[in-house]
């Protein structure tokens, strides 16, 4: 009797293979149309609760998005909106409240009124005080870091021998890898600290010793987003970090910047949004 080749025996897996095949694809684009529509909801949740622009302002994007994938995009807006109903997120509120005092601050002393005064509870020193505040500390600078390569001796078979010195070429590597890592410059010495600022001084109490930073002798001074940063001319630059970075930028224009304090670049946008503040006072 002469056999018959099956299916298999004639090349192709059998007349299901084809319908497998497309069962496949779409039980894939369900699921990638379900991934992207939970990515898009999560996105739009979290942007609205943070009060970002819709889309965060990619106009260009979203009507990409809402050409090729109409329901994505109906999925974000929907998210965005809920997102916009919750409660902003108390970071985001402290730092508000910073910027807000900043803006005050700026509007106070620009119609001439003098800085206010606080109470530094145990700070003795013979100028006014005008901020006491709790901020993130850095201090930007290289270290010179030794790397001692290490060395083995194995005793064994070939392969037990070469395995030991591919090892130890491995460890050296990384050895190497993390020293020029921990010696590069980089901002170190992270932490949080107390920060006084008077008339003509930010004082820093880090680990219990109060460090003093003249206004006079600042080289360069930066402001982005919650972050100051001090430069000088004999020492590393300094970064605080927090709500009240805003606040510090305001009084230290005022106290060294002299009649054109207003005009210093890193408080463009403070000066814009007072311009535009109503509830400034």
């Amino acid at each position: 009797m002469t056999a018959h080749p099956g299916a298999e025996q004639q090349g192709y897996d059998g007349p299901c293979s084809a319908e497998y095949g497309l069962f496949g694809l779409a039980v894939l684009a369900v699921w990638t149309m379900m991934a992207t529509i939970v990515v898009a909801l999560f996105i739009g949740i979290t942007e609205g609760r943070r009060r970002y622009r819709f889309a965060a302002g990619r106009r260009v994007c979203a009507v990409v998005v809402g050409v090729c994938s109409p329901p994505t995009l109906l999925v974000y807006g929907l998210g965005y909106g809920i997102g916009r109903a919750l409660p902003v997120p108390q970071i985001m509120r402290v730092h508000q409240v910073g910027w807000e005092t900043a803006v005050n601050v700026y509007t106070a002393l620009s119609r001439g009124l003098p800085p206010q005064q606080v109470v530094a509870g145990g700070f003795i020193s013979p100028e006014p005080v005008y901020l006491d505040t709790v901020m993130g500390y850095a201090r930007y600078y290289g270290m010179d870091v030794t790397f001692q390569p290490g060395f083995s001796v194995a005793f064994g078979s070939p392969a037990f021998v070469a395995g030991a010195a591919i090892g130890n070429l491995v460890g050296n590597s990384i050895g190497r890898s993390r020293a020029a890592a921990m010696a590069r410059t980089q901002w170190r010495e992270h932490r949080t600290i107390r920060v006084i600022v008077t008339a003509s001084t930010t004082w820093c109490c880090v680990d219990g010793r109060w460090l003093r930073f003249d206004h006079t002798v600042v080289m360069e001074y930066y402001l982005e987003d919650a972050s100051c940063v001090m430069t000088f001319p004999d020492t590393e630059p300094l970064m605080l970090t927090g709500p009240p970075a805003a606040v510090h930028a305001v009084l230290f224009a005022y106290l060294r910047g002299g009649p054109s304090w207003q005009h210093q670049p890193f408080l463009h946008r403070i000066a814009a949004a007072a311009a535009t503040s109503p509830t400034a006072v």
